[in-house]
């Protein structure tokens, strides 16, 4: 197999894996997750609880964690709630799997840096969300999530007021829509399932993955990134065929 054909059923598989309507979640406990920065959780929550956040869980998405042809090793996700449970807040430490690949997005600065994510689900259906997770803003997001990039080293404090600051604007613009109020980690798991849905459907109606997207996350130019995209277009009307 040619390496723009590898990269197009691995992509694929990928795509066909992660965007489930329906992810399985599963307990963890961060003593299993020494590969992660643990500090950086710890830290982060503690901040968050000083700031009125409440602890709801630790957790591993298993849907991610068990890809086919999956990069990432097992990533320890943990959720807080606001005080008035608006705001579902989540951390976690995404790390590529294989020493190669690693130093090629280190040197390319393209390598993952601990994320911190703030979500509030209205209650027409929307979501707005809130992510230092810079690098997924390469993928285009469906019209019922309001999603902002920040830059990955932006402090957490920061990206909680940026997000609240964008929900009082996106109900403002909403007469009678209101906030969802999430009390519990299955209300949370619950809220998370529904936007995999949406993020499904619209994956599903953009036929996977775009070339703009390839282009945006190649390392090695768009020139790559196109050939990736013609050979992931044939190897969908293979699988349909």
């Amino acid at each position: 197999m040619q390496p723009t054909e590898k990269a197009a059923h691995d992509i694929l598989a990928m795509l066909e894996a992660t965007y489930q309507p329906t992810h399985r979640y599963v307990d963890a406990q961060a003593k299993d997750f020494a590969h992660l920065d643990l500090q950086f959780y710890d830290r982060t929550a503690k901040q968050l609880i000083g700031r009125g956040y409440r602890l709801l869980a630790d957790f591993e998405d298993k849907t991610i964690t068990e890809t086919p042809s999956g990069v990432l090793m097992p990533v320890l996700i943990r959720s807080l709630v606001s005080r008035d449970g608006t705001v579902m807040a989540s951390m976690y430490h995404p790390r590529i799997k294989g020493f190669f690949l690693r130093a090629l997005l280190w040197l390319f600065r393209k390598l993952p840096a601990p994320v911190v994510d703030f979500e509030t689900e209205c209650s027409d259906g929307s979501f707005v969300a809130t992510t230092n997770a810079e690098s997924a803003a390469a993928f285009d997001s469906p019209a019922l999530i309001d999603a902002h990039y920040l830059a990955k080293n932006t402090a957490v404090e920061v990206v909680e007021k940026s997000h609240t600051a964008r929900v009082a604007a996106h109900l403002a613009n909403r007469p009678g829509v209101s906030a969802r109020v999430i009390t519990s980690h299955a209300e949370l798991i619950a809220s998370q399932n529904r936007m995999n849905a949406i993020k499904a459907a619209h994956r599903g109606e953009l036929g996977g993955v775009t070339r703009e997207e390839l282009e945006s996350l190649a390392v090695f130019g768009r020139h790559t990134a196109r050939d990736v995209h013609d050979a992931l277009r044939q190897e969908q009307i293979r699988r349909a065929s």
